[in-house]
Formats: structure tokens, C-alpha cells, sequence
């Protein structure tokens, strides 16, 4: 499976660029982010002032005076911070038995800075990368608001659904808990091999004639990482998309059998991912050692150096100290950077990922009219549409015209067009040429938003939530409704009824998509919450196809007394439905072959009526049955 949305053609941009723009969604907050850099920093160089502090105290007890007039008596020291903080307390050097308790002291001065620095570098970048998550999160779900439906056509849900939940993840773990291993092992790094210099810096040069190499491999290393990031994304995509599925067609997979089907699916959804992970685990498992093994190289060779007897002449015990312990102490950073290498990447590669989702187009809204009522007047001019430019015509030329408050039914055989024509008027799709106004003004000249807020839908395909009945219907802006209002919609359509029955009436929560209620019942629910928006355009497609006769005759009253005085199209399988509409158009192959009332098109024995024949036939077939 793979996700065949425009995401996956999205142009590779360098990982700078990509932890730039995180920054900006927390621009807000970078005082607290610099912050919390300072915090890990100062928490780094802790450690070297303990190196510090200890060949301090080398240097301090090897250097006194075996001579014991002298005993205690302290030779001179290179300069350090422990050695500026002694001549600080006590300028004058004195004898390190008066002195003495000043090591105790920098060392709990050392423990406290590192601890309180560790505190606020800590919790200083997890409330930042907390806040980017969040933006990230957020902001990906306000795009997917206004994306055009084309996208949502082209997008698999679940890879749609994974980039709000797994691909998210991916970030957290790179601006949380990598982010600050990142920061606080890299400054220790900086740090021990400045120190290094300060102590001897012809050996450190000798010792970072390996970083060349060593950045070579996290190079190469680094570009793998996130080819396998993006992949594992694509996989678990998969697993989102095949759960989900699953979950929504459980009834279906029962009836036909179909268990061992999806579970396949599942397995081997699930084993693409295990595979990816594991390339992703041996990539990790490989270059972590092969990096260590260049730096215990390194000091291996700067070992035998420094044990040269003409080196250690030219260095006091304790900083032949410090310098062994500093060379030592880098391997445990360099480590733990290699470690997180594969964290950061597959992070990185989750923003470019959330990222070219963010930066898709969204749906255009040039309009500039907003009425406050409307006629319900259209005209359609010669409408063509495809859904892909190198796909033939769904609609051909298209042309006819309705006049404000008239009902008009459009049928024909599946793939004929006529819910895509009816997607038209609200602008779910745009069409390629030819025009659709609406009282004499071009539909694209009406912002979006208020075109929107003029037309009432209600399709076979139900979209309820989780949530009370009453917020199901009273959705969206109709929650500033009355609950009398509310109630008389429910009424209108049939509703109330089953609505009063349940134990908590209109506070009853009816599950994802409504699966506690029948379908007849989701269709109603559907039917109340366009009854109760009172719009001029009523869009009716297969409003109906979810009842049984005995219900869909109350619904059909309550929407004919509904569509009197509004502009109505109807889409409907039973032509009993629309019998009574003021015209009816019949299409075929994205063209409206014939039109007038039903009587008219009766009598002209053609498309229509051959039409309307089989109908009849089979649903006097089903009757005896």
C-alpha cells in the first residue's frame, strides 16, 4: 500500500531548514528555548569542572612538600576554574591544610549548579517541544479544514488519520528527549575538546584527525535514517489505514467471510513495518559501534602518546590527570549523539512530512459577495469537470437552468454524473470550464463561506459524531439554536419520536458515526439538522435510500412541506420520490439526454421512461417477496 496523495512527490529539504521552521512555531516562547539551552550548557560544563576539580586536587596533594617544615605547603598551579575560584576565597594561595575545606566546597557548589541547571535545561525544552507538538498537531487539523476535496479523493484516511497521531510522535520524540541529549552532549563535547586544547593542544590535534571520518559516517548514516523514517511513516500509515477499515466494515468482513482476508492485510501491513524497523535498528546497530570504535581508537593512540616519557615531563600530575579523564569522558557524548542520531532523523523526517501537508493548497476562495439572502436563481453553461486532467469528462457541457424555489430531480444510472453535478454547487469541486451563477452572479464570485451557509445537505452518505443527539443535529452554527427549534426539527423529520424513547432523550451519546442508532434513524438525524438550518438551496441526495416505506412516506412529507419555497435538487434511486418535482433531468454519460416533468418525460417513451419501467418492475418483484 502506499499513500498516493501529492505529500509523497514533496521536495527533500535539508535539516537545517526543517528545524528552522519548528522554530518558528514557537517563536513565542524562544526566551524559554535559549533558556533551556543555557540550562543543559551550564549542566555540560559541570562536568568539566569536575575533571577540574579533581587534578586540582592531584596537583594539590602530589605538590606538597615531603620536607615537613613545609608540609602543606602548596606548589604553584596552572591556572583553572577551581585555582580562580581558591585565589578568589583566598587570594594569597595559602597552605592547603587551611584550606582544605574549600575542595568539599566547590564540589557541593558543582552538584548544586549541575542539578539546578539540569532542571531548567530539562524542563525549559520540554515545555517547548511540548508547545511544538501541540502547534504541529493543531495546525495540521486546521489545514485538513480547509484542503479541497479533491485531496481528501486522493488521500488514504488513515495515513490522513497517522499524521495526527504517529507522525506527530515522530517529532515529539526528536524535539523532547533527543533534542536535549542533543544539546547537552553536544556542549559537552565543545567543551571537553576546548579544555583539551587549553591543556595540551598539539595532542588534541593529533586526536581530532578522526572527526573528519566519524563525520563522514554520521553523514552517511544520517541520510539512511531518514529514507527509513519515511518509510516506516508510509508504513504505519498502512496499519492506521487497514485498522480502520476494519473497524468500520466489521459487519461486512463478518458476512462474506472475510477474517482471514484482513487479517492477511494486517500481517503483512505489520510485517513491512517490522521490516523497515529492523533496517532501521541495523543501520543504528551498525553505526553506533563503528563510531565508538573510532574514538576508543583515537584514545588509544592519544594514550600511548601521552605516556611518552617526554610528555609527562612536560605535565604535572594533575593535568596529565585531567587530560586523560577529559579524552576518556568523550566517548560516553559521542555515544550518546550517535545513539540519537536515528531519533533525530526519523523526526526530521516527520516535519517534512507534516510540513508538505501544511504547505498543500487549499481550497480557493477569490469571492467577495456575501448576501445575507438569497433568490436561489441558477444557471449552468455548458459545465465540464474531470477529476484529473488526464481523465476523460465526467460532465459534458452541461447546460440547463432553475428558477428560485423550484425542485429539481436529476436521475439517471450510476456514473452518470449526478452527484458530482450536485457537488458543484457548493463548491466541493471546481469546474474545469463553462459557468454556474447563482442569482446572476458566478458561484466562484461568493465567498465560500457564505455560499455555504445558504445551501442544506443532506446525502446517503451520513456524517454523525460521537456526541449527544442533540449536538449532532444543532452542529456547527446551528448551536445557537433554540431547543424548541431543535425539537421541532426533530419533529419535522420523523425524529422525535425514537429520539423520546431513548433513556436520556436528546442528551443520548450515539457512538462513532451513530452506530447505536438504525440506519433509518442516523437518517433522520441528518435530515432534522438540515430541516433545522432553514437554507434556501436543499440538496437532497438519496436523502431517503435508508428508510423503510412506511418511514420514507412521513419523510417525504415532512421534506416536501420543507422544500416549498426553497430551491431544491433532489438525486433519488425510487422515482416515486420525485414524481412530483417541477422538472426532472435525466443524464447519461455526464449529459442531461432529456428533461420535463415526470408526466412529460413519460410520454416521450424514451430514456426516462425506459427508466422509470425497469424500476417499476423490480420493485414490484421485491413487493412479493
Amino acid at each position: 500500500m502506499a499513500d498516493t496523495n501529492s505529500d509523497s512527490n514533496y521536495p527533500e529539504i535539508s535539516n537545517l531548514k526543517i528545524y528552522m521552521r519548528l522554530l518558528s512555531y514557537v517563536k513565542r516562547y524562544l526566551g524559554v528555548f535559549f533558556l533551556g539551552i543555557l540550562g543543559l550548557i551550564i549542566f555540560s560544563s559541570m562536568e568539566i569542572a569536575f575533571i577540574d576539580l579533581f587534578g586540582y586536587t592531584v596537583n594539590a596533594v602530589g605538590g606538597m612538600s615531603a620536607d615537613s617544615s613545609s608540609a602543606g605547603e602548596m606548589v604553584e598551579q596552572r591556572s583553572g576554574l577551581t585555582v580562580f575560584i581558591v585565589n578568589l576565597i583566598s587570594p594569597d594561595g595559602g597552605n592547603i591544610l587551611d584550606t582544605r575545606w574549600m575542595v568539599p566546597l566547590i564540589m557541593l557548589m558543582i552538584a548544586v549548579v549541575r542539578g539546578l541547571s539540569f532542571f531548567v535545561g530539562g524542563y525549559c525544552m520540554t515545555y517547548v517541544s511540548q508547545i511544538l507538538v501541540h502547534n504541529l498537531r493543531v495546525a495540521i487539523f486546521n489545514k485538513y479544514t480547509v484542503l479541497p476535496a479533491s485531496y481528501f479523493d486522493s488521500s488514504m484516511a488513515g495515513h490522513l488519520v497517522a499524521r495526527t497521531t504517529f507522525i506527530v510522535s515522530q517529532v515529539t520524540h526528536a524535539a523532547t528527549s533527543s533534542l536535549k541529549v542533543m544539546i547537552r552532549e553536544s556542549a559537552l563535547v565543545i567543551g571537553l575538546i576546548s579544555y583539551l586544547f587549553y591543556l595540551n593542544w598539539k595532542l588534541t590535534l593529533i586526536f581530532l584527525t578522526v572527526l573528519p571520518i566519524i563525520g563522514l559516517v554520521v553523514l552517511a548514516v544520517s541520510k539512511r535514517f531518514r529514507k527509513l523514517a519515511l518509510r516506516i511513516q508510509s508504513s504505519m500509515g498502512d496499519v492506521t489505514q487497514v485498522t480502520q477499515e476494519l473497524v468500520g466494515g466489521y459487519r461486512d468482513m463478518h458476512l462474506y467471510g472475510a477474517k482471514h482476508f484482513e487479517r492477511q492485510r494486517m500481517k503483512d501491513a505489520s510485517k513491512n513495518s517490522r521490516k523497515q524497523q529492523m533496517k532501521l535498528s541495523i543501520t543504528e546497530s551498525i553505526s553506533t559501534p563503528v563510531i565508538q570504535l573510532l574514538v576508543a581508537s583515537a584514545l588509544s593512540f592519544l594514550m600511548w602518546l601521552v605516556l611518552d616519557p617526554t610528555v609527562l615531563s612536560q605535565m604535572s600530575g594533575g593535568d596529565f590527570v585531567k587530560f586523560l579523564a577529559s579524552a576518556a569522558l568523550l566517548a560516553k557524548p559521542v555515544r550518546a549523539l550517535s545513539g540519537i542520531n536515528s531519533k533525530i532523523q526519523q523526526g526530521i523526517a516527520a516535519a517534512g512530512t507534516l510540513f508538505s501537508t501544511l504547505d498543500n493548497s487549499e481550497e480557493v476562495d477569490e469571492g467577495v459577495i456575501a448576501k445575507k439572502k438569497i433568490d436561489g436563481r441558477f444557471e449552468f453553461s455548458k459545465v465540464n469537470f474531470s477529476y484529473d486532467v488526464n481523465e476523460k469528462n465526467v460532465l459534458n457541457g452541461v447546460t440547463f437552468n432553475v428558477k428560485a424555489g423550484e425542485t429539481v430531480a436529476l436521475v439517471g444510472r450510476s456514473g452518470s454524473g449526478k452527484s458530482t453535478l450536485i457537488s458543484m454547487i457548493p463548491r466541493f469541486y471546481e469546474i474545469n470550464n463553462g459557468m454556474i451563477s447563482l442569482d446572476g452572479k458566478e458561484l466562484k464570485s461568493y465567498k465560500l463561506e457564505n455560499l455555504r451557509s445558504h445551501i442544506a445537505l443532506v446525502s446517503q452518505k451520513i456524517s454523525l459524531f460521537n456526541d449527544s443527539i442533540y449536538n449532532n443535529i444543532a452542529y456547527g452554527t446551528l448551536a445557537n439554536k433554540t431547543k424548541n427549534e431543535v425539537r421541532a426539527a426533530a419533529n419535522a423529520a420523523n425524529a422525535l419520536e425514537f429520539i423520546e424513547q431513548l433513556p436520556h432523550g436528546f442528551d443520548t451519546i450515539i457512538g462513532d458515526q451513530g452506530i447505536k442508532l438504525s440506519g433509518g434513524q442516523r437518517q433522520r438525524l441528518a435530515i432534522a439538522r438540515a430541516i433545522l438550518k432553514d437554507a434556501p438551496i436543499l440538496i437532497l441526495d438519496e436523502a431517503t435510500s435508508a428508510l423503510d416505506t412506511q418511514t420514507e412516506r412521513y419523510i417525504q412529507e415532512a421534506l416536501e412541506a420543507v422544500m416549498k419555497g426553497r430551491t431544491t435538487f433532489v438525486i433519488a434511486h425510487r422515482l416515486t420520490t420525485i414524481e412530483s418535482a417541477d422538472r426532472i433531468l435525466m443524464m447519461s454519460k455526464g449529459k442531461i439526454v432529456e428533461q420535463g416533468t415526470h408526466e412529460e418525460l413519460l410520454k416521450l417513451n424514451k430514456h426516462y421512461a425506459k427508466l422509470h419501467n425497469k424500476i417499476v418492475v423490480e420493485e414490484k418483484s421485491d413487493s412479493n417477496d
